[in-house]
């Protein structure tokens, strides 16, 4: 049942994770152009071909509902420029997922962040094509991608600069950026959507933001502004979040148990803002978060001894209650003879007289007898037969069932007395002269 619910949850959270991304593939339609649709179909081709075949090769039936490659491919491209090759997305999603997902078992199973790693293996491999931004409102060659390109926000931060960005545009995402990932207003407001119909927790979101916002303020890398603005610029010209929302709370790389939760999203918090302080790429939030899932199953096993701890206790008092000594019962004491017992040994008593006495009349007698208690027994009422048990019950001891029986006997034996056939003769023989007479 359990391993069931866990399946749908999965699924569900899919699901509802496709359609948050269908807002910010429009807005990122709107702000640069519509190759952004061409890069995420490529990704989501890519990604359900791959599935499909591996499903092929290893003679498994295919999972049409399985849409985390789906989800994993499209959160990639999202942190792409919309200037990137084809080749780069086909070639880093193909491998991300075969490799990724499928040689450790596939759904639900793999260990790492697909679009993280997808996003680590594109910035080593091509670094100068998946860190050009394009300025927003330009002019982008449909399929080459050929575009104006400029500096990002964060990139003027790690030289130094000041981004001259206005906080407006940073929170609808109007600088150069990747495609998808600085529409900060639209981002929050899909996190808002989520936490309310619970296909994410608070949890890592929260624990991760917090932990950004405190290292920022703690240790400022603009100069010159206030703590306000540095913090403004360090969380909003990034793609910080981005990874708090999309990428924190994957069933499969994300623990189960809420403190686990807690401290995976304070880790992951702190080696992002180590990695853009120190780190040689932007992207610090991804390299991070595949750092962090290696740890994954340690924190929820260690976070889980004490639930398994407290169900051990609950398990062990539950079998002390069911063991109980049970109770002693009762001998039960020996009923009383009821009005069919005592009338059997009335029954008895008499056959027993009758023979022993050579009586003639015994078989005739006996019949009357049952006759008249049958009728009698018919015609009682409730009230007659509660009264008839009373009386049997109290009838309970010995000399009253022999007195009873004598009773009994003494009207058997009135009623089949013998005829002295001698003394009939001579009344008859009197009576008889007498008339001849």
């Amino acid at each position: 049942m359990t391993h069931t619910k866990h399946i749908k949850t999965s699924q569900q959270h899919y699901d509802y994770m496709l359609l948050a991304l269908i807002p910010l593939i429009i807005c990122a339609c709107v702000i640069y152009s519509a190759r952004v649709l061409l890069i995420c179909a490529t990704a989501f081709m890519t990604a359900r071909i791959v599935d499909v075949a591996t499903a092929v090769a290893r003679k498994q039936e295919i999972d049409a509902g399985d849409k985390s490659s789906a989800v994993a491919a499209l959160t990639f491209c999202m942190m792409l420029p919309v200037s990137v090759p084809l080749y780069i997305v086909v070639v880093t999603v193909a491998v991300t997922i075969l490799v990724g997902k499928h040689i450790f078992g596939g759904k639900d199973v793999y260990p790492f962040n697909l679009a993280a790693l997808a996003m680590c293996m594109a910035a080593v491999n091509w670094p100068e094509e998946v860190f050009k931004a394009v300025t927003p409102m330009t002019g982008v060659n449909f399929w080459t991608g050929a575009a104006q390109s400029s500096l990002t926000g964060s990139s003027q931060i790690k030289l130094g600069g000041l981004p001259y960005i206005s906080t407006f545009d940073l929170l609808l995402g109007n600088h150069a950026a990747a495609m998808g990932s600085a529409f900060v207003l639209v981002i929050v407001s899909i996190g808002v959507f989520l936490l309310a119909t619970k296909h994410i927790t608070w949890h890592a979101p929260v624990s991760f933001l917090a932990t950004c916002i405190v290292f920022s303020v703690v240790f400022p890398r603009i100069y010159g502004v206030s703590a306000i603005d540095s913090l403004k610029y360090e969380i909003l010209c990034s793609a910080i979040v981005f990874y708090a929302v999309f990428m924190l709370n994957e069933p499969a790389t994300t623990p189960k148990n809420p403190r686990a939760k807690i401290v995976f999203g304070i880790l992951t918090g702190l080696l992002t803002m180590l990695f853009r302080y120190f780190g040689s790429y932007e992207i610090g939030g991804c390299f991070a978060l595949l750092l962090v899932n290696a740890t994954e199953g340690y924190w929820d096993r260690l976070f889980d001894k004490d639930t398994i701890h407290s169900a051990e206790e609950k398990l062990s008092s539950a079998l002390k209650i069911g063991t109980k000594q049970p109770t002693e019962h009762k001998k039960p004491e020996p009923e009383a003879k009821t009005e069919k017992t005592v009338k059997a040994e009335k029954t008895s008593e008499k056959h027993t007289e009758t023979a022993n006495s050579k009586k003639v009349y015994k078989k005739e007698e006996k019949q009357p007898v049952s006759k008249t208690v049958k009728t009698a027994e018919k015609k009682k009422s409730a009230k007659d037969k509660r009264t008839a048990k009373e009386d049997a019950l109290s009838a309970t001891t010995t000399l009253d069932i022999i007195s009873r029986a004598e009773d009994d006997i003494d009207q058997v034996m009135f009623s089949t007395q013998t005829i002295d056939m001698e003394e009939a003769l001579r009344a008859f023989e009197e009576k008889y002269n007498k008339g001849g007479k």
